[in-house]
């Protein structure tokens, strides 16, 4: 599995590889405006994510507009990627509009508030692989 990890906050980043690294290759951006460069060279490579771990607030461009840039340029390829990427988005505010937003306009897989624990991103990681698995099938 390939995992995009989008988080502005150092310590944050290295936490979520330290947990999803054992779940498939990370790569990190540190804002939207990397995200979604980082997703572009990864389809043009012939190497999509299967996974984008997302942060909403970050500097440069939110995680939000970026998963939105991500998805038209998905509608865009779709001929050159085998499924649009699962998205987990991440904040330490619990804004209802952000919530209805990432899943309603951006079709965010899960939801996660901060502080992060290992044992939600566990719970994710459970119902990524099962997803997976059941669109590959």
């Amino acid at each position: 599995m390939r995992i995009l990890i989008v988080e502005d906050d150092e310590l944050n980043r290295h936490f979520l590889c330290s947990v999803l690294k054992p779940h498939g290759q990370c790569s990190t951006a540190g804002n939207g405006k990397e995200a979604v460069q980082a997703y572009c060279r990864a389809v043009e490579e012939s190497a999509p994510f299967d996974l984008i771990f997302m942060d909403i607030m970050m500097p440069v461009m939110n995680g939000l507009d970026a998963l939105e840039r991500i998805r038209e340029f998905e509608l865009f390829n779709a001929h050159s990627i085998p499924r649009s990427a699962l998205a987990v988005m991440a904040t330490a505010a619990s804004d209802s509009q952000d919530v209805v937003r990432a899943y309603c306009c951006c079709s965010a897989f899960a939801y996660l508030v901060k502080p992060i624990q290992v044992l939600d991103v566990e719970d994710v990681m459970a119902r990524v692989k099962l997803e997976l698995e059941n669109t590959s099938s």
